[in-house]
């Protein structure tokens, strides 16, 4: 007997689905962005925050909004900057203020802009 799903998506076409609401809420969350004060002075903004967008999609494996642990261990380590559980952990409280387990966009964008601590940002040299 094979049972039947009405209303539901499966495989590619959920995942496309999926993916097109994420980048909805990250363009509105951009749109936020371009159009509060504190970030009028910042140079090429709406390139900058497509990329970032981009990005984030990337490492948002689930396309839940967050990037958890394991995103961040892939991130660092396709950086090239491989870290520990307790430095991961370490990471994302410091992008967080310690009040999330997970790295929102808006964190994202505030680290990637520097308004943030930039643990996220590459950096060849290593802190003391």
């Amino acid at each position: 007997m094979a049972l039947m799903l009405k209303n539901t998506h499966q495989g590619g076409k959920a995942y496309r689905l999926l993916k097109a609401k994420q980048e909805g809420r990250l363009e509105e969350i951009n749109k936020e962005f371009l159009c509060d004060p504190k970030f009028s002075d910042e140079e090429d903004l709406e390139e900058k925050l497509a990329v970032f967008k981009e990005k984030y999609m990337e490492f948002d494996l689930n396309h839940q909004g967050e990037i958890d642990l394991m995103s961040v261990k892939r991130m660092m380590e396709k950086l090239g900057a491989p870290k520990t559980h307790l430095e991961l952990k370490r990471m994302i409280s410091e992008v967080t203020g310690g009040v999330a387990d997970t790295i929102s966009y808006p964190d994202f964008v505030n680290v990637m802009l520097g308004k943030r601590s930039a643990v996220l940002k590459l950096n060849p040299q290593k802190r003391p």
